[in-house]
């Protein structure tokens, strides 16, 4: 019997519950393994990273969205994805050990190395879960995944932490993530009720390969966008200010390794069982997009205008520097919002090419804006970013166009609350902020009137706008009401 699958609605609170779960062990670990180390130690590290995030994209080749989105799932589908993803990854493993020193050399750092050897042992294990991770989201089960991706980042945050303070400096960070993957291969085997891979084959690998193939083009090209920032401020303005980049963009990517992938991973299967079943999907995507933006608009304005106390607080004077690097990440992130999901969806729809082509263009840009902007200032890549997610959002929705229910206008005219909702959240951190010395002589104080005054003016755009998110609170105020009462009258 099928696995009895979850509403659009749960499906996105525990993908939620997961992500945001995460982030808090995430959050904490980065507070005090940033007081533990050196911005150097991190561009060390952040840099290495970023490199195996390129190799990361080879060794997916997208099986994982095939087993997602194929209509006919089989015992043989699934050891053929099994197959050639075990293949890819240990070759990958080889490759980036045995290049390790030359790349290394190359960074002038020897430290990026030995982050990439020890990394390597992560392919060598990941094989082993990519399976079960895959069926879990395909069947949407996010129960089963909240249990294991938390248990794999409370290792990782707990391990970094612990072995930071026994003087590991940023092998620390890569031992971690080997011990995480560890735990979230034994989570699949644990509670993954039996999805997984009965053996090898390669009898389907006609139908595999070829979209494994776009799917692979699209994924380098976008970890190559993402990663190619950092990469070059390492290579061209050295690993201090790589640390740095690295911290500025660290409200940038929890957010969208938190809040966004938390979408998309609810998205993505949904995208796909809409296109199938109901033809759809266009009107769920835009739906998505307005949720996305009534959180993140504000969340990354916010952010934005509130940088300095949140470096300051979370991360120690040393970070100083990245302030103006979060201001105009987070600037960029507001743009990138409308791109984040375009990919998830033509995939989902079956326009693999589509999504790969406008992926490719758009990163090509964004590393040769990344080395011009590198011969001005760390400052100036870090503000390249916007026009990189401008350009992406031009090509994207052009090609959207095609759908009537993501006509131009109407887009816009969706968005409109989520801009207003941004505007108020923004009030009381602007007051705050102008306010003559207020942030320098009472920096926590301030910056909690900030935080309170932003989550009201939030709340409060919200119900001015009738924003979509009204309707999501209001479910939630009457389920926890009907608790509530359940509870008294027992």
């Amino acid at each position: 019997m099928p696995p009895q699958k979850l509403s659009l609605r749960k499906s996105l609170a525990l993908s939620f519950a997961e992500k945001y779960t995460s982030f808090a062990v995430s959050l904490a670990a980065i507070v005090i393994v940033s007081r533990l180390l050196s911005p150097e130690e991190i561009g060390i590290f952040s840099v290495a990273a970023g490199v195996t995030t390129l190799a990361n994209s080879l060794r997916t080749f997208g099986v994982s969205n095939y087993l997602v989105q194929v209509e006919q799932l089989t015992d043989d589908v699934i050891r053929t994805c099994f197959t050639i993803n075990l293949l890819i990854a240990w070759t990958l493993a080889l490759v980036l050990f045995a290049f390790s020193w030359h790349i290394g050399a190359f960074f002038h750092d020897a430290g990026v190395g030995s982050v990439m050897r020890v990394q390597s042992l992560s392919f060598v294990l990941v094989p082993f879960g990519i399976t079960a991770l895959a069926l879990l989201r395909r069947d949407m089960a996010f129960g089963t995944l909240y249990k294991i991706n938390v248990s794999s980042n409370v290792m990782n945050s707990c391990a970094t932490i612990g072995l930071a303070l026994l003087g590991f400096s940023y092998m620390s960070m890569a031992w971690a993530s080997v011990a995480a993957m560890f735990i979230t291969v034994a989570g699949c085997v644990a509670w993954g009720d039996g999805r997984n891979a009965r053996g090898l084959g390669l009898s389907r690998w006609r139908e595999i390969l070829p979209f494994g193939a776009k799917m692979t083009l699209s994924d380098i090209a976008l970890d190559l966008g993402q990663q190619s920032a950092n990469i070059v401020v390492g290579r061209m303005l050295g690993m201090t200010a790589a640390g740095l980049y690295s911290r500025g963009y660290g409200p940038v990517n929890m957010f969208r390794e938190k809040v966004v992938a938390a979408v998309k991973a609810v998205a993505f299967p949904a995208f796909a069982a809409e296109h199938r079943e109901t033809a759809m999907a266009p009107q769920l995507f835009l739906r998505a997009v307005v949720y996305l933006t009534g959180i993140s608009w504000p969340f990354f304005a916010f952010a934005a205008v509130m940088a300095f106390p949140m470096i300051r607080i979370m991360f120690g004077d040393q970070w100083d520097a990245a302030v103006p690097l979060m201001r105009w990440l987070c600037c960029a992130a507001i743009v990138g919002t409308l791109v984040y999901q375009c990919n998830s969806f033509f995939v989902a729809i079956g326009r693999v090419n589509a999504g790969t082509f406008v992926e490719i263009q758009y990163q090509l840009a964004s590393v040769l804006l990344a080395i011009a902007a590198a011969f001005i200032s760390v400052e100036a890549v870090a503000a390249s970013q916007v026009l990189v997610y401008a350009i992406a959002a031009f090509l994207y929705y052009r090609r959207m166009s095609d759908f009537g229910a993501l006509a131009l206008g109407k887009f816009a005219r969706a968005l409109a609350p989520s801009a207003v909702v941004t505007i108020t959240t923004c009030v009381v951190p602007l007051a705050v902020v102008m306010w003559p010395g207020l942030l320098h002589e009472h920096m926590i104080p301030a910056f909690a009137v900030a935080t309170a005054g932003a989550g009201c003016g939030w709340l409060a755009g919200v119900i001015l706008v009738k924003h979509p998110l009204l309707s999501e609170l209001l479910a939630v105020v009457a389920r926890l009401r009907r608790r509530a009462a359940g509870g008294s009258e027992a």
